[in-house]
């Protein structure tokens, strides 16, 4: 079996690869949060005042949440793709016999296998980045710019666990599939795999719709309940605080957007349906492009997703901090850079890496097109629009979910229309939607420009 899982990962080295570039990235990102967070805690015990532990803790805390998550469904939507697209070989293999519980072992050591070598990887990386990004922490002035950098002997390991982790858990359901489908039918969908919400996404998306809708009831709770609870007189009265409410109102719609980004099936497929309709398909360019778009929506939603997690999360942290600081918390919007920039990096490097990973199939349909008589114009337009749908969608989605932090601030704080425009981050989701067009369009656009061979060379490609 191990020569067949090897055998198998140079012959689609390349999307292999591909998997392996945004496991390396996430890797690197949980590898900068432990090496960030322990240095920060070292230093802070060396200190007189417990403050500096105190706030350590909780941007270490911020970090898991917001940047692990974001990395978490980027590696795992990443390899679900990886393995997708490989569905039209796992149903040969179940031609030549290969039993479909051996199908799915084989592919779930792929996918391990990526993880543990990604997780090396961006493990040994983390330690020079880090010094890059513990920069960062200068927003707080708090800690100083030459923060002394350690590394715990627990973080390539912990990397490398956590990395594996994702990776097997978005293969996890792709695996099942392939060994689970008849042949005939899975050949038949490899054009245009199928894919489903796994359990585990759904459980996480209801944890936090759970946790969304528990905010409004908490911050209303009486003080004397919640000290019961074991919360202190000085954190009920920054949470019940105007911008304490501010805080947990914008924290409402990054749960929703985090919940619907679990769901993709259920939440982007539709939006990308929708908004596509609205624009009349008389163009052969955007006709083509929304058809490939909806014809391959498994692998759309997941080419989606990065874009959508840079869009959404920009807005949602950020109205947060600027709700806060209208509110009178002068140190609201303290942080943002310190979130943001891993979460822009892991999800930069999936956006561009998932585009990528299905190009070949891309530039198949593209000389279909030219061999029944599209002009090479037409197709390579049709190519950066499929692109600009992608990170059409995803910013959509992000503007919705920044909408409803902002709403929800506002709301709950009582701080009315100006808290609201103060919520609204127009520059930095400007910067973040003009990054998503860029890098979707130039990642579609470019190959297929670059591209010499002939249309039939191209037609006879394997997949």
């Amino acid at each position: 079996m191990s020569t067949l899982i090897w055998k198998d990962l140079r012959h689609h080295a390349r999307q292999w690869l591909w998997s392996l570039l945004v496991a390396t990235a996430g890797a690197a990102v949980v590898g900068m949060i432990v090496i960030s967070w322990w240095s920060a805690t070292q230093w802070s015990l060396n200190q007189d005042k417990g403050e500096y532990l105190a706030a350590s803790s909780l941007i270490g805390g911020n970090l898991v949440g917001y940047a692990g998550s974001a990395t978490a469904i980027v590696i795992s939507t990443t390899l679900g793709l990886t393995v997708t697209a490989q569905q039209r070989s796992h149903a040969l293999w179940k031609v030549l016999g290969i039993p479909g519980s051996r199908i799915r072992a084989i592919i779930l050591w792929q996918v391990c296998a990526v993880g543990v070598i990604g997780g090396l990887l961006g493990g040994l990386l983390a330690l020079p980045l880090g010094r890059i990004y513990l920069l960062t922490w200068g927003e707080f002035n708090l800690f100083p710019r030459d923060l002394p950098l350690s590394m715990p002997v627990f973080c390539v390991p912990a990397t490398v666990l956590v990395t594996a982790l994702f990776s097997v858990l978005g293969g996890l359901g792709a695996a099942r599939r392939a060994a689970n489908v008849p042949e005939m039918q899975a050949l038949r969908e490899a054009a245009a795999p199928a894919t489903r919400t796994k359990p585990w996404q759904w459980v996480a998306a209801v944890i936090l719709l759970i946790s969304a809708a528990s905010l409004p009831i908490l911050v209303n709770l009486p003080a004397d309940v919640l000290e019961e609870d074991g919360t202190s007189k000085a954190e009920i009265a920054q949470m019940q605080s105007p911008g304490g409410r501010a805080i947990m109102g914008g924290a409402v719609g990054f749960m929703v957007a985090l919940a619907a980004l679990f769901i993709p099936n259920w939440t982007l497929r539709p939006l990308l349906t929708w908004w596509t309709s609205l624009i009349p398909g008389r163009s052969p360019a955007w006709f083509s492009a929304r058809a490939n778009a909806r014809h391959r929506s498994a692998l759309s939603m997941t080419t989606i997703v990065p874009f959508a997690i840079a869009v959404s999360m920009t807005g949602t942290i950020h109205a947060m901090g600027g709700a806060a600081r209208s509110s009178g918390m002068s140190n609201g919007v303290s942080g943002f850079l310190t979130i943001m920039v891993p979460i822009f990096f892991v999800a930069g490097v999936g956006g561009v890496a998932n585009i990528a990973m299905v190009g070949r199939t891309r530039r198949q349909e593209g000389a279909l097109l030219g061999v029944i008589g599209a002009r090479p114009n037409t197709i390579l337009r049709s190519t950066a629009l499929e692109g600009a749908i992608y990170a059409g969608t995803g910013i959509l989605f992000g503007l919705a979910t920044t909408l409803l932090s902002a709403v929800c601030a506002a709301t709950m704080s009582g701080g009315g229309v100006d808290m609201f425009a103060s919520a609204i981050p127009v520059n930095f989701l400007l910067a973040a939607i003009g990054a998503s067009l860029v890098l979707a369009v130039a990642t579609t656009w470019l190959p297929a420009r670059l591209d010499r061979r002939a249309l039939m060379d191209n037609l006879r490609q394997p997949t």
